[in-house]
């Protein structure tokens, strides 16, 4: 065998066996390791102690995440947080603390069943407006995936303000915001601008105790209530940060039309990665996506089938940017 063919064959079987690492990572995060290990190096029995887990146990899972490069094996036998390790901690600026949780959770659970929505193209995991609803009614995991979200929409939110001009905009309303996170960075970079957060009542007090850590609580308001039945008017500027993608055609359009009766003459922002007509490597994250989507009823979607999707509702994309990470903006106006 040559070397090249070495090396592709161990590709290979990284691929097929990285799932370890997921739950590994996970189940750091879930034992709260890495913000323990934020004070300084300890020792798995300390870190066993302090968690209620068992010795032998922490150690292993200590192990596997050195040979991740998330911690490192001290020559004192003590472990220690890497650079790379620390983003995983809850405070971290740019965290992914929730994004581990959420992949090791219901991401996991997920993709256990995508053979059985392969063979039918239905969701084969628990989907639809009122499952939604009820893990937001649940305090844990509806920590873990807002936690999840706002992570990305945080970053989201920030480029976008550095290509998207909001300063014709008045208020600018978070459709099923979740926590409100996208609008923190076009309120950092347009101090005219005032926020509103609609979504689920059950999000309220930690969608305000967020927006607070991030300095825009004093401009910004929570809306209570769920875009199935109506969005509220009053925002010249709606935003669908990740919706569009979580479901199928008919209830997008639900979406979409009560958000083209709240805007009157202003205008809807979207934010999806969009796929290529023809896809190649480069494109793993919006397929990952797609994927993902498929076990829940919805899909990430092509720039044609967006153009049909919403002139269907009664609008018409205005115009299309690429931000960071292989996100989109589409600017969608009434038709």
């Amino acid at each position: 065998m040559t070397d090249q063919a070495t090396t592709d064959r161990e590709h290979v079987i990284e691929m097929i066996t990285g799932a370890w690492k997921t739950r590994v990572i996970g189940e750091g995060v879930r034992l709260d390791l890495f913000d323990r290990l934020g004070d300084g190096p300890r020792a798995s029995g300390e870190l066993a102690e302090k968690v209620g887990a068992n010795v032998d146990g922490v150690m292993r899972l200590l192990r596997g995440l050195a040979v991740l490069g998330l911690v490192q094996h001290e020559a004192d036998g003590r472990f220690s947080l890497t650079q790379l390790g620390s983003y995983l901690r809850r405070d971290a600026s740019e965290s992914l603390n929730g994004m581990a949780g959420h992949w090791s959770d219901r991401m996991w659970d997920s993709f256990a069943g995508i053979g059985e929505s392969f063979r039918t193209g239905e969701a084969s995991a628990p989907s639809g407006p009122e499952h939604f609803a009820e893990q937001q009614a649940d305090p844990v995991r509806s920590d873990i995936f807002n936690r999840a979200m706002a992570e990305g929409s945080l970053r989201v939110g920030r480029a976008l303000a550095k290509v998207y001009d909001f300063s014709d905009c008045t208020t600018l309303m978070d459709v099923g915001g979740g926590y409100g996170a996208l609008l923190v960075g076009p309120l950092e970079a347009f101090g005219h601008l005032k926020g509103q957060v609609f979504d689920l009542p059950v999000l309220a007090e930690a969608a305000s105790s967020y927006l607070g850590e991030q300095g825009v609580g004093d401009r910004t308001d929570y809306v209570g209530g769920s875009f199935f039945d109506g969005v509220p008017a009053g925002a010249d500027c709606l935003m669908l940060k990740f919706i569009l993608h979580d479901w199928n055609d008919a209830n997008c359009l639900c979406i979409l039309r009560h958000c083209r009766e709240a805007m009157g003459e202003g205008r809807l922002i979207i934010i999806e990665r969009i796929v290529p007509e023809a896809v190649a490597p480069a494109d793993q994250d919006v397929i990952r996506g797609d994927l993902i989507m498929l076990t829940v009823g919805g899909k990430e979607r092509t720039e044609t089938e967006y153009h049909a999707l919403l002139g269907e509702a009664g609008l018409r994309i205005a115009h299309i940017e690429a931000i960071d990470a292989g996100y989109s903006v589409i600017e969608a106006r009434a038709a």
